[in-house]
């Protein structure tokens, strides 16, 4: 800081005490004029040899004070400075000429006031040393205190112009200048040592372009009118970060009117532009939300009675929102409603309302343009800190799309189910009732071939071996198609079931045709799943007697089982529930295969890939796996090559 000294003329008082010297009231009446505290001091002897009245008025103290201090120094400064003042004392003994020092002196009342010194020799002895100094004490303790006012109130200017973003800024229409806070520079990314003077055009070639002519025309106007504005724009910083700003200019205008200077302050509104933009995307993502999920929001307020809605609602409502003069309340809104579920309507809100809970109900409701809509409401009551209702928020969905459709999934879901228990009563009684046909066939046949063999010759008996087999074919079908009625029949309830104990039973089911045909039977260890021990039993029986049937002329069966988890990847795959387990069974074996582009074929009832006289078989057997694995709610594939062998795989639920 810089505190003015010369404001007494140090070298004429001196030389006007050092020819008034013989004349004490002379002096004295000399000294008083100054505004300034005057004092002689003795460096020789360390005294006060002489002081002006201002001690009075500057440092409150009597003469009757002064003279109790027998002219110790000490009594006039402040304690903490004495070593200092006596330091610069000092110097300016051995230096001769002025010199300038600051510092404390003691005040009768306020502890110490500060005061700018200026000191010079008065006079020297024979010897040249100084014999007295001269020191005129410049009261600056207002002075100072104002000017850390003013530095405090700067770095408050440019705390608050940090923390808010903003900026101000002045520009001089007579003299062209422009001047700029701190916080402009730091809005601009700039420094005041990069443009301690502003270019009159700095400023605009950071405006962005699509937005610079409509700001300068906002300048203009105000220029010409004298009329303040307010205005958004976006700027691009030095460093290529762009900012947008909101800037207020006002006019200082002379007594006639013309405009002589603009002030600003520009603000940065990034974060609000940044979010207005925001709230207008988000607004208009709900629109879109809302109309293509066919739904609105309302929100109902208690103090008014009246109700919000969103653009959904008017649409699902069919009513324009612009020449709706009816005024949005809840009674309006029952009246929608058609009037056989209104009572019930009402009921369920002012429940709601009453218990301050949630609530969802479906009703109908006629619209504006008279058409007849299903809708769902849910909705919540939020209650205030003593519990008290005061809004209720909800949404409200039309459903009449998705009614319309569950009612005909529904009838079909009834008719398909009547068609298929019929379906399934008739398989099973036809087939119960073809048992006692064939039964008779083969009976009297026999009796035929026994009884008449001598009449029929060979020819006849051929003829009869071969109905015999056909019959007995029949009956393989039958038994067959009772199988699979009694698969999709089954009501059975699931329970846990360790698949590797059940495989072993099922081995030695098969222990027969194992032996006969030198099959090997590789198994892994298999996990327990909830099922029905009777499917799964079948299931296992009909995939390993396929396998052991369908191997190579020559070659022993080779029939590897094997079973693992499926992955996330793999339940996505085949569109499994994410959240549930599931198990895959793998049945190898190293047959005759079959062609992939039959897969789907080999699971279909009574489809053969191969003549009954090579592979016996009803042509039902897959079919029945396949029923098992529905009934199990997984499902079966295969997936084969001619001549490699094939590969069956059951996926089921570990947890029913």
């Amino acid at each position: 800081m810089t505190v003015e000294n010369d404001l007494i003329p140090i070298q004429q008082l001196r030389q006007l005490l050092a020819s008034g010297e013989s004349n004490e009231e002379l002096v004295k009446q000399i000294t008083n004029l100054f505004p300034a505290l005057i004092y002689v001091y003795d460096p020789g002897k360390g005294k006060i040899r002489y002081i002006n009245r201002k001690i009075i008025d500057l440092l409150g103290y009597s003469w009757e004070d002064v003279a109790s201090w027998k002219e110790d120094l000490s009594q006039l400064v402040y304690q903490e400075d004495l070593a200092t003042v006596l330091l610069e004392l000092d110097k300016l003994s051995k230096n001769g000429s002025e010199h300038c020092f600051q510092c404390r002196l003691a005040h009768k009342e306020q502890s110490f006031r500060i005061f700018s010194t200026v000191g010079t020799v008065l006079r020297r002895n024979e010897d040249g040393s100084p014999a007295s100094l001269l020191l005129v004490s410049q009261d600056i303790t207002d002075q100072l205190k104002l000017e850390e006012e003013r530095i405090a109130a700067r770095k408050l200017m440019q705390e608050t112009e940090q923390m808010l973003g903003v900026g101000m800024w002045s520009h001089d229409l007579i003299t062209g200048k422009t001047e700029w806070s701190d916080g402009m520079y730091q809005l601009m990314g700039l420094s005041r040592q990069q443009y301690p003077q502003i270019p009159n055009k700095l400023f605009y070639e950071h405006v962005c372009p699509k937005d610079l002519e409509q700001l300068k025309s906002k300048v203009q106007k105000t220029i010409a009118t004298g009329q303040e504005f307010r205005h958004d724009f976006s700027i691009e910083r030095m460093d290529g970060k762009r900012l947008f700003l909101n800037t207020i200019t006002k006019p200082v205008v002379d007594e006639s009117g013309r405009v002589l200077k603009l002030n600003g302050i520009n603000r940065d509104i990034s974060d609000q532009y940044q979010q207005t933009m925001e709230y207008n995307a988000n607004k208009e993502f709900q629109k879109e939300t809302e109309r293509m999920l066919n739904y609105g929001i309302f929100i109902w307020n208690a103090d008014s009675r009246m109700i919000s809605w969103s653009d959904g609602l008017f649409q699902i409502f069919e009513y324009d929102r612009a020449s709706l003069v009816t005024p949005l309340t809840m009674n309006w809104y029952f009246n929608q409603i058609v009037e056989d579920d209104r009572e019930r309507v009402q009921k369920v809100v002012t429940e709601a309302l009453e218990e301050k809970k949630e609530f969802e109900i479906e009703y109908s409701i006629l619209t504006g343009k008279g058409n007849l809509k299903i809708v769902n409401t849910k909705g919540t009551v939020v209650v205030d800190n003593k519990n008290h209702p005061i809004r209720m928020i909800g949404n409200t969905r039309d459903i009449t799309h998705i009614k319309k459709v569950e009612i005909d999934l529904q009838r079909n879901l009834r008719e398909l189910n009547r068609s298929n228990k019929e379906l399934e009563e008739f398989a099973y009684a036809a087939s119960h009732d073809l048992q006692e046909p064939l039964r008779k066939i083969t009976t009297f046949g026999s009796r035929l071939s026994q009884k008449f063999s001598t009449q029929l010759g060979d020819e006849g008996q051929m003829y009869i071996q071969r109905m015999q087999i056909a019959t007995e074919h029949m009956r393989n079908l039958i038994d067959s198609l009772l199988e699979l009625s009694r698969v999709t029949r089954n009501r059975q309830p699931f329970e846990s079931v360790d698949l590797s104990e059940l495989f072993n039973d099922v081995l030695g089911d098969l222990e027969l045709s194992i032996e006969e045909t030198g099959a090997s039977i590789e198994m892994g260890l298999l996990p327990t799943v909830d099922g029905i021990p009777s499917l799964l039993r079948q299931l296992f029986i009909n995939l390993l007697s396929n396998s052991i049937k369908f191997h190579k002329p020559g070659e022993a069966p080779l029939i590897e089982v094997s079973s693992k988890s499926l992955s996330k990847k793999e339940k996505e795959k085949h569109f499994l529930s994410p959240s549930s387990n599931y198990i895959q069974l793998d049945i190898r074996d190293h047959g005759i295969g079959f062609d992939q582009e039959y897969e789907q074929r080999i699971f279909q009832v009574f489809q053969r890939l191969h003549g009954k006289s090579e592979y016996p078989g009803s042509g039902i057997g897959l079919a029945i796996c396949k029923r098992i694995a529905e009934r199990h709610n997984g499902f079966i594939s295969a997936s084969g090559k001619e001549g490699e062998g094939a590969v069956f795989s059951i996926i089921l639920p570990e947890k029913q």
